[in-house]
């Protein structure tokens, strides 16, 4: 599909997700933005590009009125800079786009503020071109923010990597309670802030487990600088009251099975089709197979090497006959063309919900289970069962002690 110079959105015909495009005159200096959004839904690709959007307007408007002095663009700012409060106690924080309405630990609504032109200023005569290099010239102060190196630094003691799922969850969730305190600094928050951000967290609906892997995405950084000297006290110590709110997993039956075969498959996008079938036919974790990188072969039986979670998790998988035209002749790169995991495995369930089944307790990672049920159907020895699915009490060693051939001899058996 094909665009206009004008248009914003666009998609290629190597994939189906929509993209921003974000042009510039030559004069201004800048590049070309293309950038994935990560979704084949138009309307929510819209949503997602309107900050970019704003922000390529707003350029574009300064860039015009500094060539021709004319008058600035400037924010309707209805609350001060900074946090203030309302007479019910609802606390605001205010930034330099919008304003969040914060009360009981909960985000009650955000007000973007409203641009206008402002009167009183106008751009300097200096040419455009001249601004942008002295500015471009100009030294800017890093901001250093303490709480966040200590992030940096326990993620860099437990190697993760910086670009990693778990460092952008961890980014991601620090930065939430960093808002939710106001900007409170880390070590003159205590208890009082831990338990109120779990009530935060569980006013959204999250489950106990989801709840505590938030709060240990704060813990853990504050605990290992404990543990160095370099902060005194954690505000996240026991804050979290388990409840047996877990959802029960149930695995997809027969039926769900070829639903999915006759329906769901045939719709489904290359790599959530691709990701299906490698969960149904190995039980693998959606993160395993999105890790597969190469193939190697014993006995002339190809497979590949999965797991990092724990020593028990690391193993050699066997290729099902049933996946192989499916694969490459050879494996020698990623196997998935989308970069980020979380839009598959999202693409996957909103199909699951769709055509399959409305069952909550049934999810993509049913999958999983469906495996460990299906090698107990055909009495599959417990050993063997551990090291296929890399079952998390399991003691595989160096990569598994059973043969590829014996392992291939019942992986086959499972099928989709």
């Amino acid at each position: 599909m094909r665009c206009r110079s004008h248009d914003y959105l666009y998609q290629r015909a190597e994939s189906r997700f929509w993209w921003l495009r974000l042009q510039y005159p030559k004069a201004m200096g800048r590049r070309p933005l293309q950038k994935s959004l990560g979704t084949a839904d138009r309307s929510e690709a819209g949503i997602k590009a309107l900050p970019l959007i704003q922000q390529h307007k707003l350029d574009l408007w300064e860039f015009r009125n500094r060539k021709d002095e004319r008058f600035k663009l400037t924010a309707t700012r209805k609350w001060p800079l900074g946090e203030s409060m309302l007479e019910d106690g609802t606390r605001i924080i205010s930034t330099e786009w919008s304003a969040l309405f914060i009360k009981d630990g909960a985000l009650m609504k955000e007000e973007r503020d409203q641009w206008h032109v402002n009167l009183d200023a106008r751009f300097d005569s200096e040419p455009y071109e001249q601004a942008a290099e002295k500015e471009a010239a100009t030294p800017k102060p890093k901001a250093t923010d303490s709480d966040l190196a200590l992030l940096d630094e326990y993620l860099r003691y437990k190697g993760h990597e910086t670009t990693g799922s778990y460092a952008a969850e961890a980014r991601s969730t620090w930065a939430e309670f960093k808002v939710f305190t106001g900007g409170k600094p880390i070590k003159d928050c205590d208890r009082t802030d831990g338990r109120a951000y779990v009530d935060f967290l569980r006013s959204k609906d999250l489950k106990t487990a989801t709840v505590v892997k938030r709060v240990n995405f704060l813990a853990a950084p504050i605990n290992h600088a404990n543990e160095t000297g370099d902060l005194k006290g954690n505000p996240f110590f026991k804050v979290v009251d388990h409840k047996d709110d877990k959802l029960e997993r149930l695995c997809f039956d027969a039926d769900d099975m070829a639903l999915a075969n006759a329906q769901m498959l045939p719709k489904l996008g290359k790599d959530e089709r691709l990701m299906w079938l490698i969960l149904a036919a190995t039980g693998m974790r959606h993160s395993e197979a999105f890790a597969i990188r190469e193939e190697f072969r014993e006995d002339g039986i190809r497979y590949v090497r999965v797991g990092k979670k724990t020593d028990s998790s690391k193993r050699r998988v066997p290729l099902p006959d049933c996946l192989l035209p499916h694969l490459p002749t050879k494996i020698t790169g990623p196997l998935f063309e989308d970069p980020n995991l979380k839009n598959i495995s999202k693409n996957l369930l909103r199909a699951v919900r769709r055509v399959v089944t409305k069952d909550k307790r049934k999810v993509v990672y049913s999958l999983r289970h469906r495996v460990h049920t299906r090698l107990r159907e055909i009495e599959c020895p417990i050993d063997v069962q551990k090291e296929i699915v890399g079952h998390e009490n399991g003691d595989h060693g160096n990569y598994g002690k059973f043969s590829i051939a014996l392992l291939k001899r019942w992986i086959d058996e499972i099928n989709y």
